[in-house]
């Protein structure tokens, strides 16, 4: 049977790896000023650093981490529809092919990475190192309940805002200053008192423009 250590080595080392990747990816991403989000980077370096050490505390917060984020990421996976109109992911993939294929390559990178580290944190030889610590080996259920929450959260959110009367009105206020010879989504609103604001996205098959808009109810 594999010792739990060499499981322990060989995730965290993956997870440092991918740490590093997404580091670099968050360098390029703001020397082009393009948008970037992730939970990840410095995060998961010093996870897999504790992971390659073989601290059976650290696996407690890699399973529940890991836990999360999948209920996550599948959740975002059915609401992406409503977050990005497919015409303008078409858009982006025509008008700026490298930037979307490493960004879909890091998206499948980082499932593949969950997938399989939660996998591995519920092997055999982890879960009776896990018992003979003292530690549960039970279902993160915790972890998944939040991950579940945020995500019907961000669908009522979504639906009151950037799918709502609120995005419809930043969309008309975009039009207006750019005509009809795009087509428009609202990528984020913020609102602080009767102030509203927010920025649309105006695109076509020869650009896409990221429009701010400014208003008061």
């Amino acid at each position: 049977m594999t010792d739990y250590h060499a499981i322990l080595k060989r995730v965290g080392f993956a997870w440092v790896i991918f740490g590093l990747v997404d580091i670099a990816f968050m360098i390029y991403c703001l020397m082009h000023r393009q948008g970037y989000s992730s939970s990840f980077n410095l995060f998961a370096v010093i996870i897999g650093i504790f992971l390659m050490r073989g601290s059976l505390r650290t696996t407690t917060l890699v399973i529940h981490f890991s836990a999360f984020m999948l209920t996550l990421f599948i959740g975002i996976i059915f609401l992406f529809p409503f977050i990005q109109p497919t015409g303008l992911i078409l858009a982006q993939a025509k008008l700026n092919p490298l930037s979307s294929a490493v960004s879909w390559l890091m998206a499948v990178a980082v499932l593949a990475l969950l997938v399989w580290t939660y996998r591995q944190m519920r092997s055999q030889p982890v879960r009776e190192a896990r018992i003979a610590s003292g530690r549960t080996t039970t279902m993160p259920k915790i972890a998944i309940g939040f991950g579940i929450v945020l995500v019907v959260f961000m669908a009522v959110m979504l639906n009151m805002t950037l799918n709502g009367a609120i995005g419809a009105e930043a969309i008309e206020l975009a039009r207006k200053k750019l005509g009809p010879d795009y087509k428009y989504a609202t990528q984020s609103i913020r609102a602080s008192g009767k102030h509203r604001s927010g920025i649309v996205a105006a695109y076509n098959d020869k650009e896409i423009k990221y429009v701010p808009v400014h208003w008061s109810e």
